[in-house]
């Protein structure tokens, strides 16, 4: 809070600044107070208060009288270069911090990270929209895995984080996007695809394309089996969606993997089918917890929130938007 105090103080006394370089400048080109106040659409006893405040403050005599014109003196003449060089400066620095404040200049550059299997069509939706609102900012897009992601955040390689919940690290606030079911994605040909809904028995004997031990969704996977006292046939493993159904996609198995990320694959030879036993995917968008949000981050997640909601409102899936207030 103290330097927030203290950045309005300076922000304040560069303002009050501009107006005395600003109130000269305008003098010096109309040659009157009148003039002037013409010009910056202000009283003339204002201006004249401006020029006598930047007189009292130079302490030097800028103008003479010359019945209602005002000459400028030597002193003036000679400081009338510097001066408007620090109009200039002054006025790109007021421009510069309005667009920081609205989160939209080029001097910004926001690193965002995802993971790979969402770059076919969500990321660029997203980061399209983003750049309609501020185009001048600079976005620098990193994918990994959610382990990756998070040490990203917590080492400031990144400002947002797409990551599924809970988070395994401490020193993230995360806000909810999205919360998916798991599918059933097959090759397009395979007989299981005549199928609307399959049920985990009927993988019993199907070779099975699985992410990797590792995983949390992996756990849920395998638990879901050992509920049902099957010995699943797994074939292959996988370190992505993206990987996954593309290896179904060839053929090669069956693959289950959460709804949101299967929906981006469906220009493949795949088929999509609802799993009876649901197993449920939450994810969400995290930062440092002790890095106070950017304009600019906070715009990319407002974004990222009603894209998501876009992307998903016309399929009948069993992708859910939490509401933004809870």
């Amino acid at each position: 809070m103290i330097k927030i105090a203290r950045s309005m103080i300076i922000l304040h006394r560069l303002c009050m600044r501009l107006a005395l370089l600003q109130t000269f400048q305008a003098i010096i080109e109309t040659g009157t107070t009148q003039g002037a106040a013409d010009k910056l659409g202000l009283s003339q006893s204002a201006v004249s208060r401006r020029l006598t405040q930047l007189e009292q403050t130079l302490r030097i005599k800028l103008f003479l009288r010359d019945k209602t014109r005002l000459i400028p003196t030597r002193d003036s003449k000679i400081l009338q270069g510097q001066m408007q060089i620090l109009l200039q400066r002054s006025e790109k620095l007021l421009t510069l911090a309005e667009e920081l404040r609205q989160g939209n200049s080029p001097a910004i550059r926001l690193r965002i990270a995802f993971p790979a299997s969402l770059s076919l069509s969500i990321v660029p939706a997203i980061i399209r929209e983003f750049l309609e609102h501020s185009p001048m900012v600079q976005v620098e897009l990193h994918s990994g895995s959610y382990d990756t992601i998070e040490r990203m955040l917590l080492d400031e390689r990144a400002e947002l984080g797409f990551l599924r919940m809970p988070v395994q690290k401490g020193g993230l606030i995360e806000t909810p996007l999205v919360r998916v079911n798991t599918v059933c994605v097959l090759p397009q040909d395979h007989p299981l695809a005549a199928k609307s809904e399959i049920d985990i028995r009927d993988l019993a004997h199907e070779p099975l394309i699985l992410l990797g031990r590792l995983r949390a969704p992996r756990h849920e996977i395998d638990t879901l089996f050992s509920q049902h006292r099957i010995r699943p046939n797994v074939r292959l493993e996988a370190h992505s969606v993206l990987s996954a159904c593309g290896m179904a996609a060839a053929g090669l198995g069956v693959t289950l993997v959460n709804e949101m990320m299967a929906r981006d694959y469906t220009h493949m030879p795949v088929a999509i089918r609802t799993l009876r036993q649901n197993i449920t995917h939450s994810f969400a968008m995290a930062r440092p917890a002790d890095i106070p949000m950017t304009e600019a981050a906070q715009i990319f997640l407002e974004t990222t929130i009603r894209c998501l909601g876009s992307h998903f409102s016309s399929l009948q899936t069993g992708v859910q938007i939490p509401s933004p207030h809870g």
